[in-house]
């Protein structure tokens, strides 16, 4: 029996035509997003309709190629800038609160920063010959644990959320030498940090809606994996070979598509996997089959031939780019794209997915 697979054409919803691509984006709790951009200092705040609502020098900048990545709390009440030399904390409205300075990370390392869900934490990372991971009491900023991470300080550190408001998850990258994933918890002002070995060299994507599994994308060749969650035991294998068998959309004489680090939860029923052609596939969370793509409007994708020219003869082709820079899923079932005219865009979701 023959397999279906549709595209799915979506349209634009909103659009934000911008200087340049924002290397950080942040959700909000009310819809809207927080911005900070590679070469400009700005931190700009944009409401759910992706209208600006305020633009601050913050010194936001990417320096040494060390980026300032951005945290929000899930109240919306508290940012943090986490940058080269320093870790700076924020009110709603962009007014500093407090500044923690620390030694200058390597190049292309850093850390993300995680405000506990009962808003009285904020954990944070400070390079030094060991990595030191801090929780820091938001009442007084005064230090309540550390822990010492056993690596050779060349990893840039991601926090996620959990579904579990005691627990956290900290992927930690050192370029393509390899992925790692922590399960960090704070118990008794205590830390407790656990390597998921399972988890190595997987890429976080996201969590099920209903809390109930995580999905990632391979550091290297692999496939997909699913974990449960809390168990984290790997649930579901999805090849790339199996991912993409059939899909002759885009006929090469070399290069192949692949999986391209993004694997994320649409819904508890679907998912959506980013690939290196600039395709948005779907797939079937109970068969795991790949059912189709999204197909959001202006995003072409081109082919090129061996000099790197675009082409439209068949057998000239040899690879494909996509104008789509990033794609993730915010919590009002939208798909938040940057276009690599320097656009956001926001394009709504099929109800049937």
């Amino acid at each position: 029996m023959e397999k279906i697979f549709t595209p799915m054409p979506v349209a634009i919803h909103r659009r934000l035509p911008l200087a340049a691509n924002p290397v950080g984006i942040v959700p909000l709790p009310d819809g809207g997003y927080l911005l900070n951009f590679t070469s400009q200092p700005d931190v700009v705040k944009l409401n759910a309709e992706l209208q600006e609502v305020w633009r601050k020098d913050l010194q936001a900048q990417t320096i040494d190629y060390v980026p300032c990545v951005m945290t929000a709390s899930r109240d919306g009440n508290w940012f943090a800038l986490s940058g080269y030399t320093d870790v700076r904390i924020f009110d709603a409205n962009g007014s500093l609160l407090r500044s923690f300075a620390h030694e200058p990370w390597g190049h292309f390392q850093g850390s993300s920063c995680h405000f506990s869900a009962d808003g009285q934490f904020i954990w944070l990372i400070s390079p030094d010959e060991n990595d030191v991971l801090y929780v820091i009491r938001l009442d007084d900023f005064s230090v309540a644990a550390t822990y010492v991470m056993e690596d050779d300080g060349a990893y840039n550190y991601t926090f996620h959320d959990t579904p579990d408001n005691n627990q956290l998850l900290i992927s930690a990258a050192a370029g393509q030498d390899e992925a790692l994933l922590y399960l960090a918890e704070l118990q008794d002002e205590r830390i407790v940090l656990t390597e998921l070995a399972q988890c190595r060299d997987r890429i976080f994507g996201s969590f099920s809606p209903d809390g109930q599994e995580f999905v990632t994308a391979p550091h290297y060749d692999e496939g997909m994996e699913l974990f449960s969650f809390p168990g984290i035991d790997r649930i579901a294998l999805l090849e790339q070979a199996a991912l993409f068998e059939g899909r002759d959309e885009y006929p090469s004489e070399e290069d192949e598509d692949s999986l391209d680090y993004t694997v994320l939860h649409a819904s508890n029923d679907t998912l959506l996997a980013f690939t290196r052609f600039g395709r948005i596939l779907l797939i079937d969370r109970q068969t795991l089959a790949c059912t189709g793509e999204l197909t959001p409007e202006g995003c072409a994708i081109q082919a090129y031939d061996l000099h790197g020219r675009p082409t439209t003869d068949p057998a000239a082709i040899i690879d494909y780019a996509g104008e789509i820079v990033t794609v993730r899923c915010n919590g009002q079932r939208q798909l938040l794209i940057t276009h690599n005219t320097g656009e956001l865009r926001l394009y709504n979701l099929p109800e049937e997915l």
